[in-house]
């Protein structure tokens, strides 16, 4: 059993915020309606010492996305590899129901785990010439993934209900096309930051434009699969 401390690390920095979604039945948009889009930017913060908080100029990697509807992926998989012991991408949003596939790339083992409660799964230990591993992922929520072998590796599954969503590029700035019209409640999201809201009126052939802003805070480490530290730095089990 993962230990409680464990659990309540994760909680702390708001990691598990997205776990809960308020989505609307699927009846905002009907057939036929013309699409509209959301475009805006999300300013990125980050505490400091003392409380200070200092701009973050690189503001990639921001998940932000509608709630409101559901609608289904337009591709059945998504791709997390690995590779120079790194996830890639560090974030990767996706639809419920999609699989995700986990290729390992490098020469040495790696094994692919979660605890979040929404989604807890174990791939187990495999290298670069075994076939890649993969998961499908039915709920919605945020799903925090590891590697039990390599502490440095950290990537998030970020489940939602539908495809209306984007990552902010390095200034910031994110366009959500194809949305349907209708009144939605668009969310970003990044690690280590609590999920920022906002009410967003989208019309058939228009842009709407939002504005967010989103503080960053210090991410707590991680335990392994089985609740226990990782091995003193510079030695990997198993490599």
């Amino acid at each position: 059993m993962v230990r409680s401390s464990w659990r309540a690390g994760i909680q702390a920095v708001g990691l598990l915020g997205l776990a809960l979604l308020a989505l609307a039945a699927p009846a905002a948009g009907q057939a036929g309606d013309a699409a509209g889009s959301v475009r805006g930017s999300v300013t990125v913060v980050r505490k400091g010492v003392l409380g200070r908080a200092a701009p973050v100029s690189d503001r990639s990697g921001v998940v932000v996305y509608l709630t409101g509807f559901a609608r289904p992926a337009q591709a059945a998989q998504a791709f997390l590899e690995q590779e120079d012991e790194t996830f890639r991408p560090r974030i990767l949003p996706i639809v419920r129901g999609q699989s995700v596939v986990f290729p390992n790339h490098d020469p040495i083992y790696h094994n692919v785990f979660s605890v979040s409660p929404v989604h807890a799964f174990d791939l187990g230990q495999y290298k670069s010439t075994d076939a890649p591993r993969e998961q499908v992922f039915g709920a919605p929520g945020l799903v925090p993934v590891f590697c039990n072998i390599h502490p440095r590796m950290i990537a998030y599954v970020v489940v939602l209900e539908n495809d209306a969503f984007a990552l902010t590029d390095a200034d910031g700035r994110f366009a959500i096309e194809n949305a349907p019209p209708g009144r939605h409640t668009l969310h970003a999201w990044a690690p280590g930051a609590e999920r920022v809201s906002a009410e967003v009126d989208v019309r058939p052939g228009a842009a709407a434009d939002v504005a967010l802003e989103l503080v960053v805070g210090r991410i707590p480490p991680h335990r392994r699969k089985d609740g226990s530290g990782y091995p003193r730095p510079g030695y990997e089990a198993e490599r």
